[in-house]
């Protein structure tokens, strides 16, 4: 899952035609387009904001092998270290809604 990385691109291309818009005088005049080239950068700060969690929870997991048994360990939403002996990835790509499987949320 790539909602974080697709944010952080979202995020800097709208702040790139913000900063063409700012530097066209003949549009600043249209007062709705201009109100509309600044909700993008907005939406992508919203949405960062929203996806870093599950971003940073995927990317702290990781796989021990302890006395023959697999254990997976990652830290969860809340801050709190959680360990399994299933993989928790099935079940946070359900919740999530996400069944690309790329595996970098």
């Amino acid at each position: 899952m790539a909602k974080f990385p697709f944010m952080i691109f979202w995020t800097a291309l709208s702040c790139a035609f913000l900063w063409a818009f700012w530097q066209d005088e003949s549009v600043q005049d249209d007062m709705a387009l201009m109100v509309l080239v600044h909700l993008f950068p907005l939406f992508g700060l919203i949405f960062m904001w929203v996806t870093w969690p599950y971003w940073r929870r995927r990317r702290s997991l990781r796989i021990e092998e302890t006395g023959g048994v697999t254990v997976y360990i990652w830290i969860e939403l809340d801050g709190s270290e959680r360990r399994s002996e299933t993989d928790p990835r099935e079940e946070w790509d359900s919740s999530e809604g996400d069944s690309d499987g790329d595996g970098g949320d």
